[in-house]
């Protein structure tokens, strides 16, 4: 059963049995105060009737000095007893214990009661008995010639119909206001937790895969807090499964990259391997396969170390130091010498900065990779040039005026195993993981590696430091990678 189901069922259980409880408490009140009210009249006019009896019986005694008859006394109670008889109102003359007037209908005729009424009235009590159908009032109204004493017999039939009507008239009421209430509640439940469906609907989406699913609630209730968190956490979710999947596809091209750049140089060792188990074969072809043998284990094994290269960069922390920027220089100068003049290509070198903060080996590494790429994409006798400079930041600068590349090839370049040309790359010994290393450098060094370039004119990557010159603002950044 759902939430908003259960709330409905207790809450419209508890106004039922309040409202049930709160008109039963009403009909009582009304049923106590007819019946008191129906009892102070049959009081008084059982006075009024008691006091006109003794008028007569004392007019007859000491007026006329006759002694009533009983013909005469019930003539005389007849008068009053048509009269209340409309009113259903009945009445009782007893004499000294027998009855000489009575109109009561037969099933309020219980002469045991009346008796016990007849003989506990006295000239100062006046007693009641209030049934379940009728209302008995008995007293005396005289001693002259025995004890005269007058029994009042109301009915209440009336009384009963009317608490009748008006419990079934409640009764309607309350399921009247039943039948509103469980509609306005149902309603209004409906409508206080239409967030929560929201809520869930949405949750349920997300848990199907639909990580862009957003909700939005209006006001500024806990429900709007709710669905601003609940958005939040969807974006956070759509942001990591992003993550992960972009993280999976690279994962994945990684292998399949992998898988291709061994296959080639394998295939060759395989083939160079059985050539070299032929006992024809001359010994100049020999010294060739051993020699392709050689170059393709180089390569494989440049793959390896690169690759261990970007898993260690990957996973770890750099400590900073203060290096002369032209130190540096002048190390990746003479690393890359050789190099370059096989390729007949000269180096540019200008240093315009007098401190940086970093690791020498790391930052030489990512200068000799950036070097190495743009001499892949020169031609023999141009000119390579590398520039460190500084405005706000440390920037450091490797351009070329080589081929080029496209935009989308800029997008691509720095994934691990692209090449730009793959036919040259390969032939040169690449393995297509220099950019990968710079860029993993550069992120290590607080700085973003940038690169611009146009087809036919040439290439220029930046790597530019997002802290200021200072050490103590370098090491400040860098300790929080």
């Amino acid at each position: 059963m759902k939430f908003w189901q259960k709330t409905f069922i207790v809450i419209l259980a508890v106004f039922i049995v309040f409202i049930n409880i709160c008109l039963y408490l009403i009909a009582r009140y009304y049923y106590t105060l007819d019946m008191k009210r129906d009892a102070d009249r049959a009081l008084g006019e059982y006075h009024f009737i008691s006091k006109s009896v003794y008028q007569t019986l004392d007019s007859m005694y000491f007026r006329e000095q006759t002694i009533p008859v009983p013909d005469y006394m019930q003539s005389f109670m007849r008068s009053y007893a048509d009269y209340y008889a409309k009113q259903h109102v009945y009445l009782e003359l007893w004499n000294a214990g027998k009855p000489i007037f009575s109109n009561t209908p037969s099933d309020a005729d219980s002469h045991a009661t009346i008796q016990s009424l007849i003989q506990d009235a006295d000239d100062s009590k006046i007693q009641m008995i209030n049934d379940m159908n009728y209302l008995f009032i008995t007293g005396n109204v005289s001693d002259h010639d025995g004890k005269y004493t007058l029994v009042y017999v109301r009915d209440k039939s009336e009384l009963y119909v009317a608490q009748s009507q008006l419990t079934r008239y409640l009764i309607i009421v309350s399921i009247s206001m039943e039948i509103a209430l469980a509609l306005v509640l149902l309603l209004l439940l409906r409508k206080l937790t239409s967030p929560v469906r929201a809520l869930q609907k949405a949750a349920f989406e997300i848990a199907g895969g639909v990580y862009d699913r957003r909700i939005s609630i209006a006001g500024k209730d806990e429900f709007h807090e709710l669905a601003v968190s609940f958005n939040q956490m969807a974006a956070s979710i759509q942001e990591k499964i992003s993550e992960l999947d972009q993280t999976a596809q690279n994962k994945q091209r990684l292998v399949d990259n992998l898988a291709h750049e061994l296959r080639t140089p394998l295939t060759a060792i395989r083939g160079y391997a059985e050539y070299l188990q032929n006992a024809n074969a001359r010994e100049q072809d020999r010294i060739k396969a051993a020699k392709y043998i050689l170059s393709e284990t180089d390569r494989m094994q440049s793959l390896a170390f690169k690759l261990l290269d970007l898993a260690l960069l990957s996973n770890s922390t750099i400590d900073l130091h203060p290096i002369v920027p032209s130190l540096l220089i002048d190390s990746v100068n003479q690393a890359a010498e050789q190099k370059l003049s096989e390729k007949h290509i000269k180096l540019d070198v200008s240093c315009m900065l007098h401190e940086l903060t970093g690791d020498p080996v790391l930052l030489q590494s990512l200068l000799i990779n950036l070097i190495d790429n743009a001499a892949k994409a020169s031609t023999p006798g141009s000119t390579i040039r590398l520039s460190v400079y500084g405005g706000a930041v440390p920037i450091l600068e490797v351009q070329d005026f080589g081929c080029g590349m496209e935009e989308e090839q800029i997008a691509l370049v720095c994934e691990p195993f692209y090449r730009v040309d793959k036919a040259r790359t390969r032939h040169a010994g690449g393995v297509g993981l220099g950019l990968s290393l710079c860029r993993q450098i550069a992120i290590l060094h607080g700085a973003e590696l940038t690169i611009q370039s146009r087809p036919g004119v040439g290439t220029t990557v930046q790597v530019i430091f997002t802290t200021p010159l200072q050490l103590s603002e370098n090491s400040m950044i860098s300790g929080g990678l």
